[in-house]
Protein backbone atom coordinates (compact mmCIF):
# COMPACT_ATOMS: atom_id res chain seq x y z
CA UNK A 1 0.00 0.00 0.00
CA UNK A 2 1.31 3.19 -1.23
CA UNK A 3 1.86 5.99 1.74
CA UNK A 4 -0.56 9.22 1.78
CA UNK A 5 -0.17 12.18 0.63
CA UNK A 6 0.72 14.15 3.33
CA UNK A 7 1.66 17.98 2.11
CA UNK A 8 0.39 19.65 -1.11
CA UNK A 9 3.58 21.45 -1.75
CA UNK A 10 3.85 20.09 -5.38
CA UNK A 11 0.45 21.40 -6.27
CA UNK A 12 0.87 24.78 -4.52
CA UNK A 13 4.03 25.58 -6.18
CA UNK A 14 2.52 25.02 -9.68
CA UNK A 15 -0.30 27.18 -8.66
CA UNK A 16 1.68 29.29 -7.99
CA UNK A 17 3.64 29.01 -11.26
CA UNK A 18 6.73 28.64 -9.21
CA UNK A 19 9.48 25.26 -9.48
CA UNK A 20 11.39 23.72 -6.45
CA UNK A 21 14.39 25.68 -7.27
CA UNK A 22 12.63 29.07 -6.43
CA UNK A 23 11.53 27.73 -3.20
CA UNK A 24 14.88 26.55 -2.51
CA UNK A 25 16.64 29.29 -3.00
CA UNK A 26 13.74 31.57 -0.54
CA UNK A 27 13.62 28.79 2.03
CA UNK A 28 17.98 28.42 1.58
CA UNK A 29 17.62 24.89 1.85
CA UNK A 30 18.59 21.98 -0.87
CA UNK A 31 16.72 21.48 -3.50
CA UNK A 32 17.08 17.83 -3.16
CA UNK A 33 15.27 18.54 0.34
CA UNK A 34 12.55 20.73 -1.75
CA UNK A 35 12.27 17.30 -3.74
CA UNK A 36 11.78 14.99 -0.98
CA UNK A 37 8.88 17.15 0.35
CA UNK A 38 6.96 17.60 -3.21
CA UNK A 39 7.56 13.81 -3.56
CA UNK A 40 6.28 13.43 0.22
CA UNK A 41 9.32 10.99 0.49
CA UNK A 42 10.14 13.52 3.71
CA UNK A 43 7.86 15.68 4.76
CA UNK A 44 8.94 19.50 5.95
CA UNK A 45 8.59 20.62 9.29
CA UNK A 46 5.25 22.31 10.95
CA UNK A 47 7.80 25.27 11.47
CA UNK A 48 8.51 24.86 7.71
CA UNK A 49 5.34 24.70 6.29
CA UNK A 50 3.76 27.74 8.60
CA UNK A 51 6.98 29.96 7.23
CA UNK A 52 6.40 28.47 3.60
CA UNK A 53 2.47 29.46 3.90
CA UNK A 54 3.65 32.84 5.61
CA UNK A 55 6.15 33.41 2.35
CA UNK A 56 3.55 32.81 -0.35
CA UNK A 57 0.91 34.37 2.02
CA UNK A 58 -1.26 31.12 2.11
CA UNK A 59 -3.35 29.68 4.15
CA UNK A 60 -1.46 27.11 5.92
CA UNK A 61 -3.93 24.26 4.93
CA UNK A 62 -3.29 24.63 1.23
CA UNK A 63 0.08 23.03 2.26
CA UNK A 64 -1.48 19.84 3.95
CA UNK A 65 -3.45 17.54 2.31
CA UNK A 66 -7.28 17.50 3.87
CA UNK A 67 -8.46 14.12 5.53
CA UNK A 68 -12.15 13.04 5.61
CA UNK A 69 -12.58 9.72 7.76
CA UNK A 70 -16.44 9.65 6.91
CA UNK A 71 -15.65 6.89 4.43
CA UNK A 72 -13.26 4.78 6.39
CA UNK A 73 -14.52 1.27 7.01
CA UNK A 74 -14.74 0.00 10.93
CA UNK A 75 -13.95 1.75 13.96
CA UNK A 76 -10.93 4.49 14.63
CA UNK A 77 -8.04 3.18 17.30
CA UNK A 78 -9.77 5.61 19.62
CA UNK A 79 -12.94 4.13 19.29
CA UNK A 80 -11.10 0.71 20.03
CA UNK A 81 -8.96 2.21 23.52
CA UNK A 82 -11.87 3.88 24.62
CA UNK A 83 -13.74 0.61 24.35
CA UNK A 84 -11.12 -1.66 25.90
CA UNK A 85 -10.74 1.00 28.55
CA UNK A 86 -14.51 0.99 29.32
CA UNK A 87 -14.46 -3.36 29.27
CA UNK A 88 -11.62 -2.72 31.70
CA UNK A 89 -12.78 -0.81 34.08
CA UNK A 90 -15.77 -2.92 34.33
CA UNK A 91 -13.78 -5.50 35.02
CA UNK A 92 -11.96 -3.99 37.52
CA UNK A 93 -15.30 -2.80 39.22
CA UNK A 94 -16.33 -6.25 39.24
CA UNK A 95 -13.34 -7.88 41.19
CA UNK A 96 -13.46 -4.77 43.44
CA UNK A 97 -17.03 -5.88 44.42
CA UNK A 98 -16.28 -9.81 44.73
CA UNK A 99 -13.16 -8.67 47.18
CA UNK A 100 -15.05 -7.15 49.33
CA UNK A 101 -18.00 -9.22 49.74
CA UNK A 102 -15.20 -11.31 50.38
CA UNK A 103 -13.71 -9.13 53.79
CA UNK A 104 -17.31 -9.36 54.83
Amino acid sequence: MAEPRLNRLSIVLDELKLDQLDLAAILKVSKDTVSRWCRNVNQPKLSDIYNISKIFRIDIYRLIEPTDWKDEKGTSVLEDYLEKKKTEKIAAEKIAQKSRRNKK
